[in-house]
């Protein structure tokens, strides 16, 4: 109940949440931790997110955490 009413305060104010999780990495919003190889996922697409980001109006205030994939490396047998 407290986190929803503080939700809707800062959201009375312009602050926002960054959307992350699915969509395509984008460095004005988000800051890349780390990747993950992945063939379910496109490369660059955000596949984790370890901490939210978040809006005042139009400008960043935080950037969102994540974790972003990449093409899996080919693996070659020696």
């Amino acid at each position: 109940l407290t986190h929803r009413a503080l939700l809707q305060v800062l959201g009375k104010f312009g602050v926002s949440a960054v959307s992350a999780a699915g969509e395509a990495f984008d460095p004005q919003l988000h800051e890349a931790v780390g990747q993950l190889p992945s063939t379910e996922h496109a490369a660059g697409t955000i596949v984790d997110v370890l901490q939210k980001g978040y809006l005042l109006r139009d400008r960043l205030v935080r950037p969102a955490l994540v974790v972003v994939s990449s093409k899996p490396e080919d693996s070659a047998d020696d």
